[in-house]
């Protein structure tokens, strides 16, 4: 899916020529002339990044960034004649990730915007294979586990039965089900490999039948992981 760039500038010889050059350079781009209008078009439109600039009438680009960053982290990169530090150290307090001086280079601030598209894109999907099961954190990409910010070792079928339950919550599985699931092959009546693994996983955890703080039984069903744990 292509990236989408907000281009927020009151000077319309300026935001035409943004807007031109990044159509070409292959984004969707949307525009606005003032703060206000692009609060507006931030809340009803996916937005990637946005071109903001700070010196505008109606609602100037320090404003809307303040009132931007109470609902949003979209990436914001400021655009501005004034060269001052304490201009860019105000830019960043504010909620800036990056400040370029007018007039710049087209090549530079492209370059710019893609190694903050690069950075958030990383960071979404960081976030997007993170599950929270109250304080137990798992992390998907790494196989990793913690809880309270101490990693806890499992096995691997372990780990594969806390994430199926916990990527499922409120899914009752069978101990046939996660049998069959995980371990590919025909359950038997009385097989207690998925048993055992889940009453080590649950000692790992600091859990038990009795508590149930994380995984539930279901008495004669099999177990789960509420919906709103």
């Amino acid at each position: 899916m292509k990236e989408n760039i907000l281009i927020i500038d009151d000077d319309k010889d300026i935001r035409e020529m943004l807007v031109n050059y990044f159509s070409k350079e292959g984004y969707l781009v949307d525009y606005a002339s003032d703060g206000q209008e692009g609060l507006q078009l931030v809340k009803s439109k996916s937005i990637s990044l946005i071109l903001l600039d700070v010196m505008m009438s109606k609602m100037d680009g320090y404003t809307m960034l303040i009132k931007l960053r109470e609902f949003s982290s979209i990436p914001v990169i400021l655009l501005t004649a004034k060269d001052q530090q304490i201009d860019k150290i105000k830019g960043f307090i504010d909620g800036c990730d990056d400040y370029i001086v007018k007039p710049f280079d087209f090549t530079e601030l492209s370059l710019r915007v893609m190694a903050i598209l690069r950075r958030s894109n990383v960071n979404h999907a960081v976030k997007n294979h993170i599950l929270n099961v109250k304080d137990i954190e798992i992390n998907t990409l790494e196989h990793t586990v913690k809880k309270d910010n101490l990693e806890i070792v499992l096995t691997p079928k372990e780990y594969e039965i806390l994430y199926t339950l916990a990527s499922n919550k409120g899914r009752v599985y069978s101990t046939k089900m996660l049998y069959e699931m995980l371990w590919k092959d025909t359950f038997m009546e009385n097989d207690n490999t998925v048993t055992m693994h889940v009453k080590n996983l649950r000692n790992k955890l600091g859990d038990s039948i009795k508590k149930g703080k994380y995984i539930k039984t279901i008495w004669g069903v099999g177990y789960k992981i509420e919906n709103d744990i």
